[in-house]
């Protein structure tokens, strides 16, 4: 573990840590010897996590969006801290909606972009100013986004989504170049389908769209969900990377992982043409399905 000569125990805040990859972080940072603040978003959601980790473990309450619950609770973390302030920030909280551009409701779509870009914007802003304490005392300090393949990765049914990830990682690189010279790094991990419930909902209820225009795309991508699903990394993969990340032992700017990161960046190469991607992906999604017994 990276730590100063006059303080030994750095501390980390992680969003979205009530299940799935958040949680995993924390458990993974905790027994390396960091001290965790951990978000959720209600407080009956805290307790569980109290019990199930050390008292390195300190919860945090806020959604993401809540501009001031967050600006609150970053004061409350940083009095607690003092001069170390934070040496890592772990933007992790995040959702997915199922559905094809036109028909995607109106408040989801709004909701998603509030809690996948703005939401890390929020939070970023919040803890610079204990990020900027902590790159004086150890030297440097990370941020790293949890984002998604599906952040250089455009597909169908999958829009609002790609785009809110997408925005996502232009915010990242907007704010490492912007905090480079103050040597407080960003890094991007972009990830495929990860054994999460984030996209339970959308495989397990009836196939939405289904009855629309977009029927063979829709039936077509449930499918891809469902076979993704079995085949998904566990969260203690991106656990670990970020692990390596805090610790100096991965110095990349980004990193894919999962199934599909190779068709992800093919696609996303600008070698490949648009036109030429357009087609194989629609050829791909919008054939009419066989049927399944």
């Amino acid at each position: 573990m990276s730590t100063s000569s006059k303080h030994s125990t750095p501390n980390i805040v992680v969003t979205g840590v009530s299940s799935g990859i958040g949680k995993d972080i924390c458990k993974m940072l905790i027994e390396k010897g960091y001290r965790v603040f951990g978000s959720v978003r209600k407080p009956k959601d805290a307790q569980p996590l109290m019990d199930a980790f050390s008292d390195m473990f300190e919860p945090i309450i806020f959604d993401v969006c809540d501009r001031a619950a967050v600006q609150s609770e970053a004061e409350r973390v940083s009095a607690i801290v003092g001069n170390d302030g934070i040496t890592g920030l772990i933007n992790n909280a995040g959702l997915a909606v199922f559905g094809p551009i036109e028909l995607l409701d109106d408040a989801a779509f709004d909701h998603i972009m509030q809690v996948n870009v703005t939401g890390t914007r929020n939070v970023t802003n919040a803890f610079l100013p204990a990020l900027r304490l902590s790159r004086d005392h150890f030297g440097k300090a990370r941020i790293i986004n949890v984002s998604s393949l599906s952040g250089i990765f455009n597909t169908p049914m999958n829009g609002g989504y790609c785009i809110s990830k997408h925005a996502m990682e232009s915010l990242g690189e907007i704010y490492r170049r912007e905090l480079l010279p103050e040597n407080i790094d960003v890094v991007s991990i972009r990830s495929g389908p990860i054994a999460t419930e984030i996209w339970r909902k959308n495989i397990e209820e009836k196939i939405p769209f289904s009855e629309t225009n977009y029927k063979n795309m829709a039936i077509k991508s449930h499918r891809i969900m469902q076979y993704a699903k079995k085949s998904a990394l566990p969260p203690s993969v991106i656990a670990e990377l970020v692990l390596g990340i805090l610790e100096g032992r991965k110095k990349r700017l980004s990193y894919h992982c999962g199934q599909g990161r190779n068709i992800a960046r093919i696609f996303a190469s600008p070698l490949m043409p648009k036109r030429l991607a357009d087609r194989l992906i629609v050829n791909a999604l919008n054939k009419p399905p066989r049927e399944t017994s």
